[in-house]
């Protein structure tokens, strides 16, 4: 009997194993690949709200200047992350309809959003940390001069809504955007988030020119 055990436990131990090591390496990859754009520890944060109200908290928008770039980066810190996404792909389906120039873009940005946020789940109950109650995603907005980029990860954070701050990150998917997909979508997540005016908002996208 025990040595059926011990088998047993082998084998889920493997199982853990081949789900996690792939996982990794595509983390790693990703990573390198965007390694200049992703390099998010000398980011200055301008500008922070807490989304969707100080009520309701479920993580912050923060407008980040890193390096010569501009990043809206949604830090999500939620015990219904799955809930919180949905709210998210409802917003984009409103904003990039089929007909839209930017559907193709949204559409992508919405699959991986959902293949992200699956991680996340496992990563959370694979916690060390059964305390933890809150799982966590970033999702960045990356606006360069003449490029732009889209990145998921899944972070580790310390303090309270409004104050949040990242101690580490592991990438999960990034890639390039072209058109103006990114920098539209920006506006309208500041003008949402922010409660500005169009005018408003674009004032702040200026930082990055």
């Amino acid at each position: 009997m025990r040595i059926v055990t011990m088998i047993w436990v082998g084998i889920c131990c493997l199982t853990v194993l081949t789900v996690l090591v792939p996982f990794a390496s595509a983390a790693q990859k990703t990573g390198s690949r965007y390694a200049e754009q992703l390099d998010w520890t000398q980011d200055q944060i301008v500008k922070r709200v807490v989304v969707p109200s100080v009520e309701q908290p479920q993580g912050e928008v923060q407008l980040i200047r890193r390096h010569d770039l501009l990043v809206v980066q949604i830090l999500l810190s939620s015990r219904i992350l799955k809930r919180v996404v949905a709210v998210i792909d409802a917003k984009e389906k409103r904003r990039w309809p089929e007909t839209h120039d930017g559907y193709a873009a949204s559409n992508r940005y919405r699959e991986e959003l959902f293949r992200a946020t699956e991680k996340a789940w496992e990563a959370f109950r694979q916690r060390s940390d059964r305390n933890e109650t809150h799982q966590t995603m970033a999702i960045e907005f990356i606006l360069g001069h003449e490029k732009s980029w889209i990145a998921l990860s899944l972070p580790q954070t310390e303090g309270e809504y409004g104050s949040l701050s990242l101690i580490d990150k592991q990438p999960v998917k990034a890639w390039r955007v072209f058109g103006d997909y990114v920098r539209k979508n920006v506006l309208e997540i500041i003008k949402d988030s922010f409660q500005l005016d169009e005018d408003a908002a674009r004032e702040l996208l200026k930082l990055n020119q």
